[in-house]
């Protein structure tokens, strides 16, 4: 778990392990959150950075690789009945009256999964040439395609 105390809030760098935010140790690894807390009159900004390598499966070869993975999230935590400001793009977080503890165990856990590229491709198979064309080639052709395939050829 990764907790933050707010009656003398300080920042760090912590190595944790998969199960403490909840994660598969198989594809979770060298984890290290580092937090930043900065503290004003009225709020305290917190900013997370995550990274890890993470075991995932190549998407054109199907192999497994190990790539490490890197995010950044950012809270500011406001006093209890403090509006939130709606120009700001952070997320804000109204602390309870008496809340001495918060727990930022599932944004840290969230700001790792949301590093998992969308495409994953292993380094080696980046100029690996992908087959787009399947099948023979048909022998005769629809005549109306005719008009296409002449601007192809130009």
């Amino acid at each position: 778990m990764l907790k933050i105390d707010l009656t003398a809030p300080q920042g760090g760098q912590f190595e944790l392990v998969a199960s403490d935010l909840d994660l598969d140790p198989e594809v979770f690894s060298k984890i290290q959150v580092n937090l930043e807390v900065k503290q004003s009159d009225d709020t305290l900004r917190v900013i997370i950075g995550v990274q890890s390598d993470a075991l995932l499966e190549c998407d054109r070869t199907l192999k497994e690789f190990v790539k490490p993975i890197r995010n950044t999230h950012e809270l500011l935590l406001l006093r209890h009945g403090q509006e939130p400001d709606a120009d700001v793009t952070t997320e804000q977080i109204e602390l309870e009256p008496r809340q001495r503890v918060l727990d930022l165990t599932s944004i840290a856990r969230d700001a790792l999964i949301l590093a998992i590229p969308v495409r994953k491709v292993a380094p080696e198979a980046e100029e690996l040439q992908i087959q787009t064309i399947f099948g023979a080639p048909a022998e005769e052709s629809d005549h109306r395609w005719s008009a296409l395939l002449a601007m192809r050829e130009e």
